[in-house]
């Protein structure tokens, strides 16, 4: 039972990640499905995003007080009927609200897994369970659109049955029982260091605007630069999330042996060398290589900074809001970073890579104090 029940928690990791992006490749489907635009059709993966990086905010302060396995399940059991509800709404308003409901359910569920993960892992193989939780992430934003294609063969609704079902999953499998974060015996005393905290709201931040949310650019460069079609852009993209479910849990290992922030700074400054070269690599396979490198390295920073703050006084409380800023990020990418992009055309990473740099640095400085038990 209790594998069933870690099993579970991972399965929580996934699905989340994989309803955000299930409509990233059936957008004119989905427009025509609802007699709508595709820059309408594109609102809908906002209503998910926004919606869903607001509350977890708050989300941690806000249960901090509640047994997290009952913070979990009421999650699913919003979920659960809403995504059935997907499946046969006839009306796009609905949809609408269907959908960003979830992504509201799911700002509970993101950290509070976490914190699950935190009561039930040895602190020496934390950072290894959190790499294992960001690798079924990965493999949530890399399944979600090949299985949306496939289903778009009968109709991309039969997407959300992947949602349905792994609501159903983790409500039967009946998450373990841990204390409430206010009562837990590994919360960290003391004050909460504010400034290694920006710092870490940065890292996030930076991660989800320069590299997660910049796929988009990483498909119109290999488009121009080496005249690939959309499955061949598809593939490159998909490079990323691949590598970054091989190397999650090795990076959070890494992290457990070689300390945060020394990972989180080579993370970042191999995140950046990526993205300084490749806009000028001369062969699409080194492109996709260098994009793989990248993300692998992005999902390497979140993960290790969120064993930084659980490590660190209030970070029970502080997860989600950290966490947001990496969505924030991813949302406010494709209006940043297109009209760059247009304006300077590939050399738009460069700008990223900076970015990227400046992270490492302020991780290298980061004057947090870390207690491991």
């Amino acid at each position: 039972m209790k594998k069933l029940q870690m099993m579970a928690i991972l399965v929580g990791g996934f699905v989340g990640p994989f309803t955000g992006q299930a409509l990233s490749v059936v957008l004119p489907e989905f427009a025509e499905t609802f007699d709508i635009t595709v820059s309408h059709a594109a609102m809908t993966m906002t209503a998910y995003l926004f919606p869903f990086a607001t509350m977890m905010l708050f989300s941690g302060r806000l249960t901090r007080g509640v047994h997290p396995h009952k913070v979990v399940a009421g999650a699913y059991i919003v979920t659960l009927p809403l995504a059935l509800l997907l499946l046969v709404t006839p009306s796009w308003w609905l949809f609408l609200v269907c959908y960003s409901t979830i992504g509201i359910a799911n700002a509970f569920t993101t950290p509070v897994l976490q914190i699950m993960l935190r009561e039930l892992v040895p602190a020496n193989a934390l950072g290894k369970a959190l790499g294992t939780y960001a690798a079924m992430q990965s493999l949530g934003m890399l399944s979600a659109p090949l299985v949306a294609g496939v289903s778009s063969v009968i109709s991309w609704r039969l997407t959300f049955l992947v949602t349905a079902a792994s609501a159903a999953f983790i409500l039967l499998a009946r998450l373990p029982v841990v204390p409430p974060p206010s009562a837990s015996k590994q919360n960290v005393e003391g004050k909460v260091q504010w400034v290694p905290t920006l710092i870490h709201m940065l890292s996030g931040f930076v991660v989800g605007i320069g590299i997660i949310g910049i796929g988009f650019m990483t498909s119109l460069h290999v488009g121009e630069q080496f005249n690939l079609d959309a499955a061949a852009r598809g593939f490159v993209v998909m490079c990323g999330g691949l590598a970054a479910f091989f190397a999650s849990r090795k990076i959070g290992a890494a992290a457990d042996t070689f300390g945060v922030h020394a990972v989180l700074t080579v993370s970042a400054l191999i995140a950046a060398v990526a993205l300084s070269i490749l806009p000028i690599s001369p062969w699409v396979v080194l492109v996709a290589l260098l994009w793989a490198a990248a993300v692998a390295a992005a999902q390497g920073i979140q993960a290790t900074v969120n064993l930084a703050v659980i490590a660190s006084p209030g970070g029970s409380s502080l997860l989600s809001t950290v966490q947001a800023f990496r969505f924030f990020g991813s949302a406010a990418a494709p209006v940043t970073f297109l009209p760059i992009y247009m304006a300077i055309g590939s050399a738009a990473f460069w700008v990223s890579a900076a970015a990227l740099i400046v992270v490492g640095l302020a991780q290298w400085l980061n004057p947090q104090r870390l207690v491991r038990s």
